[in-house]
């Protein structure tokens, strides 16, 4: 956003840019991208449908969890179209790169163990892919690294990562 402000003889201009941030992360032999979209604010995992057949609850396939979650959830036409986790990862294109997904429970075990590179506030929480029920998801706290399950209505950050080969 910019912000232009006029004053007699003199011209000032604020620009406000957010900070999205490619992480690279490798953790248990695995190499990742992790995107910090903390500065876009928090959001919803996404309303309260039930991913059919269990295909969200993978504990270590946030791809799978993620495609899943966008193909039932859609445009979230229940809750005004708001924007949610699993969809702000998938229709990501920072870096040139079109594959990011919402991270798997397991998944966010790899960004919090390099938690002082993210802008995720101490007392914060992320969101995972990983569905708990029909009405919640596992998020992970950051302060602790515990998981919770959370209402998937509830807004908490948002870290989307990709699987580097």
């Amino acid at each position: 956003m910019k912000r232009i402000f006029f004053f007699p003889g003199l011209l000032f201009a604020f620009i406000s840019v957010s900070a999205q941030k490619i992480i690279p992360i490798e953790y248990k032999g695995k190499k990742y991208e992790a995107l910090d979209l903390v500065a876009k604010g928090k959001v919803m995992w996404g309303g309260y449908e039930e991913i059919a057949a269990d295909a969200a609850k993978s504990e270590s396939n946030g791809s799978a969890n993620t495609t899943a979650i966008v193909t039932t959830v859609g445009k979230n036409a229940g809750y005004d179209g708001k924007p949610y986790a699993a969809r702000m990862c998938s229709e990501s294109t920072h870096g040139n790169k079109d594959d990011w997904y919402l991270p798997s429970k397991e998944e966010t075990d790899a960004i919090y163990a390099f938690k002082d590179l993210f802008s995720v506030e101490e007392r914060g929480t992320i969101w995972s892919s990983t569905e708990a029920s029909g009405t919640t998801a596992i998020t992970k706290y950051w302060y602790t690294g515990a998981y919770y399950n959370n209402q998937k209505v509830e807004e908490y950050h948002v870290v989307c990562i990709r699987r580097v080969e």
